[in-house]
């Protein structure tokens, strides 16, 4: 039993020390500093005017979506970036594809940046395999981003409305 132990112990010492850093948090790399506006709670009221607003830039690259709020109940009055964050007054530039510098540009300022964009894949959106242990090294406003109910950041997305559900 006591080699068991002894194997496991060196076998994890060298496999945390020694592993390749594509699986470690951030992959080696070292956060860029990045300075956030400050993105609002989401309101519990407002118009549809005041909530088209704050999608307006956001629908002339995200096409399609489940619902126009992401709720199946149309009483729910939000934009985009009263849950996500980002800027909403960035539009997709005319005629650009979606690899030119103009639209890589106009992405850029309209997204909230990670702080680890190469591990992220940024601007790629499918999410790096573990990002669990990712996450928890970036910023609050990147993650209400890519998450708004994660619950580290559910206060301001979702907490008008659920925050007896986020607190229990």
């Amino acid at each position: 039993m006591r080699n068991w132990s002894k194997f496991f112990l060196i076998f994890f010492y060298f496999t945390a020390h020694f592993s390749s850093n594509s699986y470690a948090a951030g992959g080696g790399e070292t956060p860029q500093e990045v300075s956030y506006p400050n993105y609002p709670p989401a309101p519990r009221f407002q118009t549809w005017e005041e909530a088209n607003i704050k999608s307006s830039g956001c629908i002339t690259c995200h096409t399609e979506s489940d619902q126009k709020t992401m709720h199946v109940s149309q009483s729910v009055v939000l934009g985009c970036t009263d849950c996500h964050g980002g800027d909403s007054n960035i539009k997709k530039p005319l005629n650009s594809k979606n690899k030119s510098p103009e639209y890589i540009k106009a992405l850029k300022k309209a997204h909230v940046v990670p702080r680890y964009p190469d591990t992220w894949h940024y601007p790629h959106s499918a999410n790096p395999k573990r990002s669990y242990s990712l996450l928890n090294k970036e910023s609050q406003e990147y993650v209400r981003f890519v998450n708004p109910s994660d619950y580290r950041v559910a206060r301001d997305a979702c907490g008008a409305c659920h925050l007896e559900v986020i607190q229990a």
